[in-house]
């Protein structure tokens, strides 16, 4: 019986996509003069940012260009950022009804309690796991271990919510319940016959409700 849920936030919970983009877009820009492909920024969802800024920006100093991509995403991050249809309600029906929240995301603790904060779902979330409280992160399964043991839940008792391949592989070698949303950006249909398989697909956050009671 599944008794937790472990969301991913962006991508997943709020739709960060425009934002990521135009950051992205801005350091490139800034740091090399030239322009970034939508696939390249597909390809760093889920990544730690200092990995995908030393792998697209090879010639620049990661911290810089990391200083660069914050700074920006700082002055524009409250308008570029919604929540997904349904999150909200969905949150708010799982905790009311005893089940675990639990966030873990590759954001730091900053942005990712602004991002709560602004919509107003911070109470909603038992555990909170960003990547400036651990040193390894997705794909690894540790961060998973490491928010379950939070919560004190078992991974056979528990679901891993995500956009991205980080995320599924994460939660598979952890042993939870893994679950693809359809509405990833960062893992379209098109791009997922090479992908790991997770044990499900959700069209919307509804749907994970009536999923939770069919889980066994």
């Amino acid at each position: 019986m599944i008794d937790t849920i472990v969301f991913d936030l962006d991508g997943t919970l709020v739709d960060t996509n425009e934002l990521v983009a135009d950051s992205w877009s801005y350091t490139v820009k800034t740091h090399a003069d030239r322009e970034i492909t939508e696939d390249k920024i597909r390809g760093t969802m889920g990544e730690l940012l200092i990995d995908s800024l030393k792998r697209i920006l090879p010639e620049t100093d990661p911290e810089e260009a990391l200083e660069t991509y914050r700074a920006y995403q700082r002055e524009i991050f409250l308008d570029r950022i919604s929540l997904f249809d349904g999150a909200e309600e969905v949150l708010r029906e799982l905790h009311g009804s005893g089940i675990k929240n639990g966030l873990l995301t590759s954001r730091l603790t900053s942005s990712a309690t602004k991002a709560l904060e602004h919509f107003g779902i911070t109470d909603l979330f038992d555990a909170v796991l960003t990547a400036s409280d651990t040193k390894v992160f997705k794909p690894d399964p540790a961060p998973v271990y490491e928010i379950l043991e939070m919560l004190g839940s078992k991974p056979e008792e528990a679901m891993l919510i995500g956009d991205t391949v980080h995320d599924i592989e994460a939660g598979l070698a952890a042993g939870v319940y893994t679950v693809l949303v359809d509405w990833s950006y960062a893992l379209p249909p098109e791009k997922r016959a090479d992908a790991p398989k997770p044990d499900a697909v959700i069209k919307d956050m509804q749907e994970l409700l009536t999923l939770i009671k069919e889980v066994k």
